[in-house]
């Protein structure tokens, strides 16, 4: 409930308009009545949003709200006790911030265990910008780490971490293919795996390079119209059968034209496969085995579709061809596929800063 004393501090006139009164309010969750500061923004509706909170918290972690913190509040005119700018009987500290990124930011202090952002979230990038803009502003160095190795703990930085969060989402998909809805537990496959605009905004904006690489192979892969909010405004059409967004209206420029670029030279790592991986003849001249290279490279041109914009993941494939095909190149020759694959596969996810011109 909205205090009826003036938000600027407690010895002034109570306000007696309601209109004013709309545009007051305490936060409901970081309003503790034992907190001995209040901080307060404005919201994106207008409204001035109170939050009371406990400097020895905020201080422990930013030393620039100790500093802050640390300045004797100013005292009302003829008064020994009551301060100039307080709120229901604490200092208040109108703070330059929004509303939203004062939530977002307060909310880390008081969630210890990080249970607010849930792996593989896609909305994290979102929930979190407020809290590490605010992070780097007042130097919380621990905080901004935590919320880094939460982005990162999403975004793989090695092959190996790849291959884990691929091999996750095949089984994801699996359950959700199962389902009639599309829906397991009242979600969408895009509702359980990371969103790649989102944090390629936040990356970017925030110096985070750990992770754009991973975002922008995810990205890669992903129609332009696979919009987050136009398939969410008709979700049976689309994201019942496991289709994946982007939230592309977060993309600058700059973004967009390393996309492009990126794409065209996954597009030419996909060509090399055929070309270096299956063109090349027996070499120990055994009969079949040159048919062989070609019809393994035209079946996955011909049943793979999808995959054929992912050499990764065609790549991954060439390296089990043995569980894929019965016929089979000689023994030699798909030994010497599966290491050569493996070797391109390395030399491609090495290569993925450079791909999408992020160095």
């Amino acid at each position: 409930m909205a205090d009826q004393r003036h938000p600027r501090g407690a010895n002034s006139n109570a306000e007696s308009s309601s209109g004013a009164e709309a545009q007051i309010e305490r936060h409901p969750s970081l309003y503790y009545d034992d907190g001995n500061v209040v901080l307060s923004g404005f919201t994106q509706h207008g409204k001035h949003q109170y939050f009371r909170v406990h400097k020895s918290i905020l201080a422990r972690h930013s030393p620039v709200l100790a500093d802050m913190f640390a300045i004797p509040p100013l005292l009302a005119d003829g008064s020994q006790t009551c301060f100039a700018e307080s709120y229901d009987g604490v200092v208040h500290v109108q703070m330059p911030d929004s509303a939203e990124e004062l939530t977002s930011f307060l909310s880390m202090f008081y969630d210890p265990l990080g249970t607010a952002y849930k792996r593989f979230d896609p909305n994290t990038p979102v929930l979190v910008e407020g809290a590490l803009k605010l992070a780097m502003k007042y130097e919380c160095d621990a905080l901004r780490h935590r919320i880094v190795s939460s982005l990162e703990a999403d975004w793989p930085q090695t092959l190996a971490q790849w291959d884990a969060r691929r091999a996750e989402a095949v089984i994801l998909r699996s359950e959700h293919s199962l389902q009639l809805t599309g829906k397991v537990n009242g979600l969408y496959l895009d509702d359980r795996l990371p969103e790649p605009a989102s944090a390629i905004r936040t990356a970017s904006d925030y110096g985070i390079p750990s992770i754009l690489p991973a975002a922008f192979y995810t990205l890669a892969l992903l129609s332009t119209d696979a919009d987050w909010d136009d398939f969410r405004a008709n979700p049976g059409k689309h994201l019942r059968f496991g289709a994946r967004t982007a939230r592309w209206r977060l993309l600058d420029k700059r973004d967009l034209m390393r996309l492009v670029h990126g794409q065209k030279l996954l597009a030419g790592h996909t060509r090399s496969i055929g070309t270096d991986i299956f063109g090349p003849r027996c070499q120990r001249g055994v009969k079949g085995c040159t048919k062989a290279r070609s019809d393994c490279w035209k079946y996955f041109q011909e049943n793979a579709p999808n995959s054929m914009e992912d050499p990764l993941d065609i790549l991954h494939d060439c390296m089990r061809l043995d569980t894929l095909f019965s016929d089979l190149p000689c023994a030699a020759c798909t030994s010497d596929i599966i290491v050569m694959a493996e070797k391109k596969r390395r030399e491609l996810w090495r290569s993925l800063p450079a791909v999408f011109n992020l160095q």
